[in-house]
Formats: structure tokens, sequence, C-alpha cells
């Protein structure tokens, strides 16, 4: 049998765990969604791709799931902040939402696109 004390300690200390499991979930940041155009670039280290923003200058590490673009392709992208680490070392990395060709970026290698 549990002595009255200790089941007063059990639940003040269930309550606390309770109310510190609430106070995180209210605090965390909301993720923005990133909105950016460039050329495709492949990063330095092996399948990883980045974009440079044509407008702000903001390198991009791009994870993209399904279909991805070529080296060398235009596009404007939508994407969220990647939680965590990558093996890339390159840019901001963040995960890619939806992405369209924009053809009227023109790429070449080193060089900002030019419209």
């Amino acid at each position: 049998m549990i002595q009255p004390m200790a089941r007063v300690a059990l639940a003040v200390l269930a309550i606390s765990m309770t109310g510190t499991a609430v106070v995180k979930q209210g605090t965390q940041p909301e993720s923005k969604q990133v909105h950016a155009e460039g050329c495709v670039e492949q990063g330095v280290e092996a399948g990883c791709m980045v974009v440079k923003d044509a407008k702000s200058g903001v390198v991009y590490n791009i994870l993209i799931k399904g279909k991805r673009p070529s080296v060398g392709d235009g596009i404007v992208f939508t994407a969220v902040p990647h939680d965590g680490v990558t093996h890339c070392m390159q840019g901001t990395a963040v995960e890619v939402l939806n992405w369209t060709p924009k053809s009227s970026l023109q790429c070449t290698h080193g060089e900002a696109p030019s419209k």
C-alpha cells in the first residue's frame, strides 16, 4: 500500500511532468516558409544540390523527395527549414514542398542567373 505522502508526491510529479510537456509544445517556433528562385548547382558533397536565390543571394541546400530538378535548371520553389543536420554542409538546409521550372532564368555554372 502506498503511503498518503507518497501518493501526494506522485501526483505532484505527474502534474509537473504534464505541465512541462504542455509548455514545451506551446513554445515551439512556427516553421516559416521560404520562397526562392535560382539555378540548381551541384553541392560540394556528393548528392547535394544547392540554389542561390536570385533576389536575396542566400544559398539553400535543397532537400527534395521525389522528382528532382537537374543541375543547371532554373527553378522557383517553396520550402520549410530543415530540422537537423545534413551531410552537405553548404547553404541553409530546406525541405522543398514544391518546385517548378523557371525557363526565364539563364543558368550557367558558377555565375548568378540572368533574367
